[in-house]
Parts: C-alpha cells; sequence; structure tokens
C-alpha cells in the first residue's frame, strides 16, 4: 500500500510497532508523543462503538484504539487541513479507509453529531494562552496551547456529542484536575475512572487520564499509579505491553 500513498519530501513513515500499524508525520514539527499512546490504552472501547477523536492531529489515536475491539465506527476531526489530509493518507497507508477523517472544528460540527457518539475522546492542548511561551511553529503552538479551544469548550462539544451514558476520556496535565473536574461537571460530565501518569516512580503526577460519563451518578475510581520509565531510563512493562502487546489497562 505504501507504494500507492504519496509520502511527501518532509514527511517519514514511521512505525507504531502496534499490529503493523504506520503512521506519516512531518521530519520537523508536530510529532505525536506518548501522551496520545497512553489514552488510546485507557479508554473504555466496547464492541460497535461509535468513537469521536477531538483534535485528531496525524490520526494516532483512532490508530491504535482500532485494535483494541471489533465493528468500530472511528471518527477523528482535526482544525488543521494539512494535519487532516496526513492522517487520511495514514488510514489509507493501513488499509483502514472505514475510519473517517474530518478537516474542521470540532466547535462547529452540526447538529446531526449529537447525541451520536457512545465514546468521545480527547489529547487536548495543555496550556492556556497565559501560559508559557507560544512556539513559532503553527503545527507546535496549536498542539500545545488553547489558541482555537479552550477547555472549557472542549467539554461543551463532548457533552454535546455524546448520547447519554455515553464516556467522554482525555488525557491532561495533573495540576488542572481541578479545573477539569469542575469543567466536566458543569456539563453533566461525571469522572468515573481516573490514573495518574507519573514519568518515575518517585516523580510527582505530572498527567492525568480521566473518564467521565455523560449523566451518571457520582462514584470515581482511581487506579493504581502508571509509571513510564525504570530507574535505568527503560520503559516499564506495563508501555512496552502498549505498544508490543497491546494490552489496555485492567477496568
Amino acid at each position: 500500500m505504501i507504494d500507492v500513498v504519496k509520502i511527501k519530501e518532509n514527511e517519514t513513515v514511521d512505525d507504531l510497532i502496534l499490529s503493523g500499524l504506520k503512521i506519516i508525520q512531518k521530519t520537523s514539527s508536530f510529532r505525536f508523543s506518548i501522551d496520545a499512546v497512553l489514552l488510546a490504552h485507557f479508554v473504555t472501547v466496547k464492541k460497535k462503538d461509535k468513537v469521536i477523536d477531538l483534535g485528531t492531529g496525524t490520526g494516532v489515536i483512532p490508530l491504535i484504539i482500532s485494535t483494541r475491539e471489533k465493528e468500530l465506527d472511528l471518527t477523528g476531526i482535526e482544525i488543521q487541513e494539512e494535519m487532516a489530509e496526513m492522517a487520511k493518507r495514514s488510514m489509507l497507508l493501513n488499509n483502514l479507509t472505514d475510519i473517517k477523517i474530518i478537516a474542521g472544528d470540532f466547535r462547529k460540527l452540526g447538529k446531526e453529531f449529537n447525541n451520536k457518539f457512545n465514546l468521545v475522546v480527547s489529547n487536548p492542548p495543555y496550556l492556556p494562552l497565559n501560559q508559557g511561551k507560544i512556539s513559532s511553529i503553527p503545527e507546535i503552538a496549536l498542539s500545545r496551547h488553547e489558541i482555537k479551544c479552550t477547555l472549557g469548550e472542549l467539554m461543551e462539544t463532548a457533552a454535546r456529542l455524546l448520547k447519554n451514558q455515553g464516556r467522554f476520556t482525555l488525557i491532561h496535565r495533573a495540576e488542572r484536575l481541578g479545573q477539569i473536574i469542575a469543567l466536566l461537571q458543569k456539563e453533566k460530565l461525571e469522572p468515573k475512572r481516573m490514573r495518574l501518569v507519573h514519568s518515575h516512580f518517585n516523580k510527582p503526577a505530572n498527567l492525568v487520564l480521566l473518564e467521565s460519563v455523560k449523566g451518571a451518578s457520582p462514584s470515581l475510581k482511581v487506579y493504581e499509579p502508571l509509571i513510564i520509565y525504570n530507574q535505568d531510563g527503560s520503559y516499564t512493562n506495563e508501555i512496552l505491553n502498549y505498544y508490543f502487546g497491546g494490552e489496555a489497562c485492567a477496568t
């Protein structure tokens, strides 16, 4: 398939290892991080789920989720047209042409998308505009800072797109957990599953994985911490399992 999918001069084809999947990325500028991999393995995925990834970038999250369960209806939406076009070519490269990629602003999705999804996922920009230096590279700036969408707008969109009892799962900075929970509950999205992510076992949590359910009653299950690196800098067995075994965290 790679022979018929155009790869541009400033692009690479990278091996996701998992299930032989490959992804097209730019040689410089934005490239997906391990955060997307953690999210794609944390989400609760059920057979025949209708799933949408808000801010899909190059499409790595739909690619990984496609290995998690059967008969999924997967969609990714990305505001940057060049990134969305790259994601479309990655789907073609993997013979996954049933995964839909939309170029557009997810805040502006039409009413036909309301209450249609069992699962909404997002690895959004982590920084508000008043925090940190904004990159001069547009793709990186949009991936790191809330230039096109605030955290509140993300929650509003997720709630609008979800069916009742549908799930919204995201990864974000642990330091913003209080704000995240407040905004979720404002939209009647009740946090149900949470896991803090630590780079090393003796370091504070820097990320949080959080799943909420639309219209659910309060009851939050907190999992054991997820540790990314061993003391020697190598990946822990759980992270290696994500890449080589494709296993999700315990539910």
